[in-house]
């Protein structure tokens, strides 16, 4: 049985011997042929089409109609439009492809106030109505809409796929009536979308009342659809799932693969008969994931194409001999974009000018179209909607930009694990409502059952119609563990339980930068829990503290960041209310005034990091910190915990080199310097250095800063980001000092997100 290769060699063949001698002697009944280029689906072995192209264009030859399904459809839609092959494949190359098949933006993106809270779980549920909302899909594709609606706004004024420079028809499949829809009008990026939308890893796409899955799981090789619009000459690229034999079908995967495409392969072997001149790159070694080797996948395309060039050269010939073509024109990706107005669909719960107002856009006014991509970034940035997307819309000849939002569920429950060496396993959970009470308001409980406990009860109420100014109750309490060390030896131990009632104005100066000022309540309580010869059974503190707070954070994402700048910078006043205290040690021989109380007196805390990207893969890290306690001779009025690579309280000073809150400091400054480089995509090693000088209060001493204590710590941290959160290993040594510490190899293991 001849294959559709062989069958597209005697046409092309056949074409030369027969029809081109009636050309030459100048038969004008011959009408040019319509040339048909169909791609298949096959997600990244799809990328292959674009090395076809590039040989197309080498020969020549230029169709006349595109149609193509999934993959297919994005390369023969940007293609359609005015995209050649050589830009398509930079693009391909230059994609960040894990960010793009994911719904993740960019941390700098998302607003101050929601960053912390921002993809750190590990697993998450809606809630609306007395039901609970599971998501319909992994990926809702908020960052393959944000790129295709980019890539497609050349053809925003064009909504006939008829009308395109080149004609283009792309197939999804309907999965309520099990049949294939033919996309060719209304909003190129949509479409696109519509056709790629691949059951459970991406969610459907709802269009024209239909729900909409990917093309490829019925009509993956769109032949058919070509041969409707006039296609004479069919020119078919297939990339799609080839059926494995027999002997291969040994495992689930493959099993529950084949059974999947089953009925897309009987299609596309039902219209190969059709295709004139058939080409099948080999990409056998390649998986429908493997997008990050765009550029191997892409020269296999070029291969299989080039093998088929003197078929594509004597059509070409063939062609020519009965009219010339005229190049199609291409669409051009304007500079600026203006919109005379802006409307908002899918909104439920907040209002147009709300999402107007928080989107920065403005109508009348000009804006580059990454500027309108880095607007929608700034509404999922919120973390209220699922999704935003957009489109250029021409009404009674004026130009609209319409958000299409997908709010999120009202309410969120987040749940997440973690273990470290200071709090042991712990349990994290969050619960987020939106507009509860009040509109334009955020109600937030965190929770961490674990020795170490946390809870926040957090509420936020916008003043403004920006959403910049907020008015914040926030209520905390923890619970942490003390240890006092002499001479490199632990010979005390207290738990500090804090329990913290904080109101304040937040005014965000811009998406990453805020400033805040306010009151707090403080109510601390020690109690010893190792030593001999103890001081008290009991103390309480009662302290009114006003303060003012400045932060930015511009770190590209929570989890290992690679680039960006975080910083806290605080000045705090405290006044002590009273404190109380039981079973005071008779033996100290100093009244207890003279131990535990203290006047009025000011702290200052600042702590900075900043990575800065040296490579794709690594990044030169630095970090800065400094606190003063203007209080010296109270041990429990207020200090610093400093120890352990990761801030655990909030009293924290990490520091490479000593374990969890190893050294109690009321003054403190100092600096490090680390290398972090990404040997996987989602694996890091990172060595670190860090130095600094300390003071520690003195229960009996005189009211006077002396940073004599001084310590260099050095952390080799190896670390992998995986299903239940990342893993950071830091092994640390305090390599040089005199602060009361054994120069001993420490570990601290981390495993899971933080709320």
């Amino acid at each position: 049985m001849s294959t559709p290769a062989n069958l597209a060699r005697i046409y092309v063949l056949f074409s030369i011997i027969f029809l081109l001698p009636l050309g030459l002697t100048g038969q004008q009944t011959q009408v040019r042929p319509t040339v048909g280029l169909v791609l298949s689906g096959g997600a990244a072995k799809g990328m292959a089409h674009v090395g076809v192209l590039k040989v197309l264009e080498e020969a020549g030859i230029e169709p006349d109609i595109i149609t193509g399904t999934s993959m297919g459809s994005v390369i023969g839609g940007l293609y359609a439009i005015g995209y050649r092959a050589d830009t398509m494949e930079t693009l391909l190359l230059q994609q960040d492809w894990e960010q793009v098949l994911s719904d993740r933006i960019e941390l700098e993106n998302v607003i101050l106030e929601e960053k912390d809270y921002f993809e750190n779980q590990l697993f998450e549920i809606g809630y609306n109505n007395g039901q609970f909302i599971p998501p319909s899909g992994l990926i809702y594709g908020q960052q393959v809409d944000n790129l295709l609606s980019r890539l497609a706004i050349p053809a925003y004024k064009t909504k006939d796929f008829r009308d395109f420079p080149i004609p283009f028809r792309c197939v999804a499949a309907d999965i309520v009536e099990g049949q294939p829809v033919v996309l060719d009008s209304g909003d190129l990026a949509g479409a696109m979308r519509a056709s790629m939308a691949i059951p459970t890893a991406f969610t459907p796409v709802e269009r024209d009342g239909q729900i909409l899955i990917d093309g490829g799981l019925i009509r993956n090789f769109p032949v058919e659809e070509a041969k409707a619009w006039g296609a004479d000459i069919i020119i078919g690229v297939y990339t799609g799932y080839v059926k494995a034999d027999a002997d291969k079908l040994n495992n689930f995967s493959q099993i529950l693969m084949q059974s999947g495409f089953l009925m897309s392969v009987k299609d596309a072997q039902e219209q190969m008969p059709m295709v004139d001149l058939y080409i099948e790159p080999d990409l056998k070694k390649y998986g429908a994931q493997d997008f990050s080797k765009a550029d191997s996948i892409i020269a296999k395309g070029e291969q299989a194409a080039r093998a088929m060039l003197p078929e594509l050269q004597a059509l070409k010939m063939w062609l020519d001999t009965l009219g010339a073509h005229q190049p199609a024109h291409r669409m051009k990706v304007p500079e600026t974009l203006c919109f005379e107005q802006i409307l908002v669909r899918g909104n439920e719960r907040y209002t147009a000018e709300e999402i107007i107002g928080r989107s920065g856009l403005e109508s009348g006014e000009s804006y580059p179209p990454q500027a309108i991509e880095t607007a929608i970034n700034r509404l999922v940035g919120t973390n209220k909607f699922e999704k935003v997307t957009f489109q250029l819309q021409q009404e009674a000849g004026e130009t609209a930009l319409v958000l299409q939002c997908l709010e999120r569920a009202p309410t969120v429950f987040k749940t997440a694990i973690n273990y470290d060496n200071y709090s042991s396993a712990g349990f994290r959970f969050n619960m987020t409502s939106r507009n509860a009470l009040l509109p334009a308001s955020r109600l937030m409980i965190n929770s961490v059952v674990a020795e170490n406990y946390r809870f926040q009860l957090n509420y936020l109420k916008y003043l403004d119609e920006a959403q910049a100014v907020a008015w914040v109750t926030d209520v905390q309490l923890t619970r942490d563990k003390i240890p006092i060390f002499q001479n490199g030896t632990q010979n005390e131990e207290y738990s500090l339980i804090e329990a913290v009632i904080d109101l304040h104005v937040q005014k965000r100066l811009s998406t990453n930068t805020a400033l805040s000022m306010g009151l707090q309540q403080e109510n601390l309580i020690f109690r010893p829990k190792v030593g001999a010869g103890l001081l008290f059974n009991r103390l309480s503190y009662t302290n009114y503290n006003l303060y003012a707070r400045l932060e930015h954070n511009s770190l590209n994402r929570n989890i290992f960041p690679t680039k960006g700048t975080r910083l806290s910078l605080e000045l705090k006043g405290l006044r002590n209310g009273g404190y109380e205290v039981s079973g005071l040690n008779p033996e100290v021989g100093l009244n207890r005034d003279s131990l535990f109380s203290f006047r009025p007196y000011t702290k200052l805390s600042f702590r900075a990091e900043r990575f800065l990207p040296l490579s794709s893969r690594g990044s030169l890290k630095s970090s800065a910190f400094a606190g003063l306690v203007t209080n010296p001779s109270n041990t429990f009025g207020d200090f610093f915990l400093v120890g352990a690579p990761e801030a655990l309280t909030r009293r924290s000073i990490p520091f490479y080199g000593l374990n969890t809150n190893h050294l109690v400091a009321q003054a403190a400054v100092g600096a490090g310097i680390g290398y972090q480089h990404f040997f996987r995509r989602n694996m890091f090693y990172s060595l670190d250095a860090n130095a600094g000088f300390f003071d520690e209060p003195d229960r009996a001493g005189e009211d006077r800063i002396d940073l004599q204590q001084f310590i260099l710590g050095l952390g080799l941290t190896g670390g992998i980001n995986t299903i239940i959160g990342p893993v950071k290993m830091p092994l640390m040594y305090p390599f040089a000092g005199n602060v009361n510490t054994s120069q001993e190899l420490r570990l601290f293991l981390s495993i899971g997100h933080r709320f």
